[in-house]
């Protein structure tokens, strides 16, 4: 069927494979092909978008002094540059030590190309075992139509669940590596001792084990259960298709054996035999066992080609369960058992950047070209402000480097809300919690006063509840302090807000914002000490 296909409309398959290769060539090369297009668009004479921009001397609504024109450079380039401080990258790379995944890689692009090579010759080996038991009754293109379907189905899924039974072993025995090496030990520490995401700090589990740091990073709920299922469901495919081919076979035999015995049989009626016996040359009975005899040899013929057939089919099952274990030991070879190793990888330049070096060179490679872009487009702009004579004064002075230190300020400022908001959605929700409990506390006494008391347990070891007080001036300063976030960069707005302040809470909020400033000092100094470092 698939070679019919094949034949019919070459020029068809033709197409689909080139087309499949120049796709496996644009996903190989994709940020490649995207960063020579930026600057080849950029540098286009005429209607290029430096031809563009440069003549768009509008400045931005928020009064930074930027140009728009600079700001949509800088932002088309920013995407390609992916600073990261050297803190990050140590945290990312010791996420991966510790997950027991340094090393290891995603799986490759040429690994997944014979593995959909499988997909197609295991789909049209289920297409021929599947043809004319598919759709009972209906026609021969339907039939082919859907055997091809479902042969196509029961491949995807061989190839998914044993891609997925390999990285659950992987998984899986690391695990059971790790529990044994803390049975050994005799379990003096705790197996896991805590969660510990990528986001965390990753040295807070350095007095642990290597065992116990594995834990903290894997999956413990991990088993083999779509294991178990894939060698059911592989086994249960490879036992199917032998026994319909075996049953193929077979019905196949006994019909030309059939045809041939009848061959014969008319042979004997209307050929020379029969000439014989009428000149009484071969008797009948001689001529019924010269025709027994062939066919016997018929049927041996026929029973010589079924055995080999029965080996070959028998060859095709095991060669299919090597090919299903052969994809569980892709599973098992490539991919990460950390639950965030495959973000770290992929942050650390899918293992291009083994040192913080190698960031750095990659890096500066991306802002260069961006600066050196940035004043062609400020120079381009300075000369078409003097053709045009406009009353404006054009004096571009910003580099790429104060964009990138800008647009991170704006970051911080953005998690700075995005935090008060959630403090302050937190301060509600507990106040509701309050007033339920208040209610409840309520309902309760009300029941309480029309049935008898119970006898009450003095408490040997009551807990001080806060003072009414001082419950007020916490709420207090996290409501003064969500109003700031809220008024944003309005100086004006905030001083009127904290005169309005009482003393005791002013204090409060004045420290508070001492340490919010201190942080963003010490943020904004170790970003231009990262960027100092990169020039």
């Amino acid at each position: 069927m698939l070679s019919d296909f094949l034949h019919t409309y070459p020029i068809l398959v033709g197409m689909i494979l080139y087309t499949a290769a120049a796709a496996i060539v644009l996903s190989l090369m994709w940020e490649k092909l995207k960063w020579w297009w930026l600057n080849t668009w950029y540098s286009f004479p005429v209607i290029g978008k430096m031809a563009r921009l440069s003549k768009d001397l509008n400045q931005t609504a928020d009064r930074s002094g930027w140009f728009k024109s600079e700001r949509n450079l800088c932002q088309d380039y920013k995407a390609f540059v992916q600073v990261q401080s050297e803190y990050d990258f140590n945290q990312r790379m010791m996420y991966l030590q510790k997950a027991g995944d340094n090393g290891r890689a995603l799986t490759p692009l040429a690994i997944w190309v014979l593995i959909v090579s499988f997909v197609f010759i295991e789909a049209q080996g289920f297409s021929y075992v599947l043809a004319g038991y598919t759709v009972p009754g209906a026609s021969e293109t339907t039939q082919k139509y859907a055997a091809v379907g479902i042969a196509f189905i029961v491949s995807a899924l061989c190839v998914l669940l044993t891609h997925h039974a390999g990285h659950e072993l992987y998984r899986t025995l690391k695990v059971r590596r790790a529990r044994r090496e803390w049975v050994e030990d005799g379990r003096q520490h705790k197996l896991r001792s805590r969660s510990m995401p990528l986001t965390a700090a990753q040295h807070l589990d350095d007095d642990q084990p290597e065992y116990t740091q594995v834990c903290n990073r894997v999956d413990m709920d991990s088993g083999i259960i779509v294991s178990w299922a894939t060698l059911v469901f592989v086994l249960a495919i490879a036992a199917g298709a032998t026994y319909v081919r075996v049953q193929s076979a077979n019905k196949l035999m006994e019909d030309a054996v059939r045809t041939q015995k009848t061959e014969l049989v008319e042979q004997r009626a209307g050929g020379a035999g029969l000439d014989l016996r009428q000149q009484n040359v071969i008797p009948d009975a001689d001529a019924k066992s010269s025709l027994d005899a062939d066919g016997k040899a018929v049927e041996e013929a026929a029973q010589y080609d079924l055995h080999g057939y029965w080996v070959t089919f028998a060859i095709l099952a095991v060669l299919f369960v090597f090919l299903q274990g052969l994809g569980v030991l892709f599973g098992y070879r490539w991919g990460f058992a950390g639950q965030n190793s495959k973000a770290a990888f992929k942050a650390l330049g899918k293992g291009k950047y083994l040192t913080y070096g190698d960031v750095r060179g990659a890096t500066q490679k991306f802002i260069d070209k961006a600066q050196n872009q940035l004043e062609n487009l400020q120079q381009r702009m300075i000369q078409h402000h003097a053709k045009q004579g406009t009353g404006v004064a054009v004096h571009p002075t910003r580099t790429f480097l104060d964009f990138l230190d800008a647009t991170d300020q704006q970051e911080f400022d953005y998690q700075n809300k995005k935090r008060a908001a959630h403090q302050q959605e937190q301060q509600r929700a507990q106040e509701d919690h309050e007033r339920a409990q208040a209610l409840t506390a309520a309902s309760s006494r009300a029941g309480r006063s029309t049935a008898p008391a119970p006898q009450e347990v003095p408490d040997t070891n009551p807990e001080p509840a806060p003072p009414p007080a001082t419950v007020a001036r916490a709420g207090a300063i996290q409501a003064a302090l969500a109003q700031l976030d809220l008024l944003g960069e309005d100086a004006a707005a905030k001083r009127a807000f904290l005169d309005t302040l009482p003393d005791e809470v002013f204090g409060e909020v004045k420290l508070v914002l001492q340490e919010r400033k201190q942080a963003k000092d010490i943020a904004r100094k170790q970003r231009n000490a990262e960027i100092e470092d990169l020039l």
